[in-house]
């Protein structure tokens, strides 16, 4: 309750203030109640320059990106309306599809707030971009590019000239629309095959292999709070070696709750041993009362614990996102790309606007509906739900 009020009268003290100084402000500046938006020309040539000098590139990937857009199109309405029938019918197989809420579906603490910020800034970076160079590869101007501020979540937008897309060919209007998402999706999977690879790409700094696990945070009132510090690293309980998270979770699993129990830490880069004493779960299990995250060893004394759980925390959280906002994104609602996308793609079809609206608006609004459904059953069935 603390963080919410804390949370609640820092966003309505910086946003009233710069409502007040909204006049002050350069005219490049619109603010609005929780938006602020600063629209400028200075990237425009960086964009023109891009866009212009590998436009054969550019038009051979956002055109794989129409097909990939519509296939993604398909996959993401599947998927929500499978979802959906396992919401009403098989709960047990059903996932949660929730709106990021901070403070309600993102928890507040630091770690989860800058992976959030992280990954949504990357991502409405990239996708705007790969708008911008989309549209100047098609020789479709650009007004203004710019970054903005909704609430406390950092973006940025690209604005083509309405007017100049729409007398554009509908390739080139698919190509303009497509580019964002296909930049998401695409950024998403290369996140993944990182991950993948997590070993390989950490292994000049670290070992490729965990061998024990890193204390995130501490939890109040828990038998670690004042006992264990973030950033401590486990290596053995009760005389068992820990290679991961996996295997805490094993060991605590074979211990007696309550028990006092043997412990070999690394703090400050010095091994110690400490006699710790467990808790007990409602399920009579043991615990300990800390978020981890797998431990690799550093190879050299500089390198911090504390890395590759940003680096591939952060990765994680970009594929996460990116991949399912690329998704979402391709569904043809009101306002997102897809719906775009598909309006053309049905033009095309039909070679009459008139013959394809109504197609278009049922298509729309059951697809509004398949995603509605899914969000408010989700907070019904899942109200603890929460990322982070």
């Amino acid at each position: 309750m603390d963080q919410w009020v804390y949370l609640l009268a820092f966003l309505l003290a910086f946003w009233s203030a710069l409502f007040i100084a909204k006049q002050f402000l350069p005219k490049s500046f619109e603010v609005h109640p929780f938006l602020v938006m600063w629209k400028t020309t200075r990237f425009n040539n960086f964009i023109d320059r891009l866009g212009r000098r590998l436009s054969r590139f550019w038009k051979i990937i956002w055109t794989f990106g129409i097909a990939l857009g519509l296939g993604a199109m398909g996959y993401i309405t599947f998927i929500l309306a499978r979802n959906l029938y396992y919401i009403f019918f098989s709960t047990e197989s059903a996932s949660p599809v929730s709106l990021i809420i901070p403070g309600i579906t993102l928890s507040l603490n630091l770690n989860t707030l800058f992976f959030f910020g992280l990954s949504i800034a990357i991502i409405l970076v990239t996708h705007e971009l790969a708008h911008g160079l989309a549209a100047r590869a098609e020789g479709v101007k650009v007004k203004s590019t710019g970054l903005l501020l909704m609430v406390l979540i950092p973006g940025a937008f690209v604005e083509p000239d309405e007017e100049d897309l729409n007398k554009a060919r509908k390739s080139t209007q698919a190509r303009v629309y497509a580019a964002g998402s296909t930049t998401n999706i695409l950024i998403g999977l290369i996140a993944l095959l990182l991950l993948i690879n997590a070993g390989t790409l950490i292994s000049p700094l670290y070992s490729a292999t965990p061998s024990g696990v890193v204390v995130i945070e501490v939890v109040a009132g828990s038998p670690a709070y004042g006992v264990l510090n973030a950033w401590d690293v486990i290596t053995t309980i009760n005389g068992t070696a820990l290679s991961g998270i996996e295997s805490l979770t094993l060991a605590l699993n074979a211990t007696l709750p309550n028990s006092t129990v043997p412990m070999a830490i690394i703090r400050g880069g010095e091994e110690t041993a400490i006699n710790f004493t467990l808790g007990s779960t409602s399920n009579n299990v043991s615990y300990i009362g800390i978020n981890t995250y797998n431990y690799y060893a550093p190879h050299y004394s500089w390198a911090p614990i504390s890395l590759p759980y940003y680096a591939l925390g952060s990765l994680s959280w970009i594929y996460l996102f990116s991949l399912n906002i690329g998704l979402i994104n391709m569904m043809p609602v009101a306002f997102f790309d897809g719906d775009k996308l598909l309006t053309i793609m049905l033009k095309f079809i039909f070679k009459d606007e008139k013959k394809a609206q109504p197609y278009a608006n049922l298509i729309r609004w059951g697809c509004v509906a398949l995603l509605v459904l899914n969000i408010m059953m989700s907070f019904v069935l899942f109200p603890g739900y929460r990322l982070g």
